[in-house]
């Protein structure tokens, strides 16, 4: 069975893929505009390792789970799939990075809602168009926000939270300015009518140590890295950000619910390539990726950290992304959130 192996990226540290993108590269220079593969080259693709970008720092989440489906890919085509980890600017960075690459499917992209629908509207110079700097593959995947504080934080509920916070200095940590973490923390802070600190880090896994610790007083994290403190009672859920309450978490109210408004947001995560990318290349990739999707371990390594699956085509997810854009764009214009 094919295995992802580690590919060094300059100053950052890679990591095996041993667990566990729609659009094009910008006109750069010569290494970026490289010509297509032909169809014939297209059609024997892959030959050789495929690098999957995830513009977020090891530990987190979407980097969890690109592991795990770069496993997955590895396997059904043949070649190693690479995870390079290249973090920075709310996925800004390694999305850039994509964006300029060749457009012959040996480098991919690891989307997600912080870099692909977020971040593109938050930074004034992200070096990449979404819709246009990608060629979609796939949707892998969409999982709702948790708003999670400390056992020990007197607060038991989100408005007793809301509360809190207007009589003391609050805090929240996020992956990252830009992140939907941040932007998240923002709406909220609009919708509740009070203030709390914003603190970013280099990805959610630290922000969520922080918060566990004392450091900072909500987290605002996908059930991926609350688990492991759900199940010792470290931690405790104030709410979620799905439209209807989770059957895993009956008890724990949505935004939607207290607040009365469309406050509804999802992690959601994504394959996609270099624009112009050759179509039998996308097709290929798109229907590993739906065989990967399907493989029942795969998926309830998937299931088991929160993630529902969802299958889509290019296209269908083209027209989601999308909507996604013009929603967090609105918000951005809304909440003015500040980055550094």
């Amino acid at each position: 069975m094919t295995d992802t192996t580690t590919r060094a990226a300059p100053s950052r540290r890679v990591f095996v893929c041993s667990a566990l993108s729609t659009f094009a590269a910008l006109a750069l220079g010569a290494t970026a505009t490289l010509a297509p593969l032909s169809p014939a080259a297209a059609q024997d693709y892959p030959t050789g390792p495929i690098t999957l970008i995830v513009p977020f720092p090891p530990g987190g989440p979407t980097d969890v789970s690109a592991r795990l489906v770069g496993k997955s890919l590895g396997t059904l085509l043949g070649k190693p799939v690479i995870v390079e980890n290249r973090p920075g600017a709310g996925g800004t960075v390694g999305s850039a990075f994509v964006a300029r690459a060749p457009a012959d499917g040996y480098t991919l992209l690891w989307g997600s809602t912080s870099s692909l629908g977020v971040a593109p509207s938050l930074y004034p110079n992200p070096g990449y168009v979404p819709m246009t700097s990608f060629a979609p593959i796939g949707m892998v995947g969409r999982t709702p926000i948790l708003l999670v504080t400390r056992s020990a934080l007197p607060p038991k509920t989100l408005q007793e939270f809301v509360a809190y916070a207007k009589t003391n200095k609050s805090s929240y940590g996020s992956a990252g300015n830009g992140s939907i973490n941040h932007l998240t923390g923002e709406w909220l802070k609009e919708v509740a009518k009070f203030d709390m600190l914003h603190v970013p880090y280099k990805g959610g896994a630290p922000a969520f140590a922080d918060m566990v610790s004392g450091q900072v007083d909500m987290s605002l994290e996908t059930i991926t890295l609350a688990q492991p403190y759900l199940a010792n009672g470290r931690i405790k859920v104030l709410a979620t950000t799905s439209a209807k309450r989770s059957p895993a978490m009956p008890d724990v109210p949505t935004v939607q619910e207290i607040y009365g408004n469309d406050f509804e947001v999802y992690s959601w995560l994504a394959l996609v390539a270099p624009a112009k990318t050759p179509p039998a290349v996308l097709q290929k990739l798109n229907a590993a990726l739906r065989d990967a999707q399907n493989d029942p371990e795969l998926r309830k390594q998937m299931e088991t950290g929160g993630l529902d699956v969802i299958q889509t085509t290019p296209d269908e997810f083209r027209t989601f992304l999308a909507g996604e854009s013009k929603k967090w764009t609105a918000l951005v214009a809304k909440t003015k959130p500040v980055v550094d």
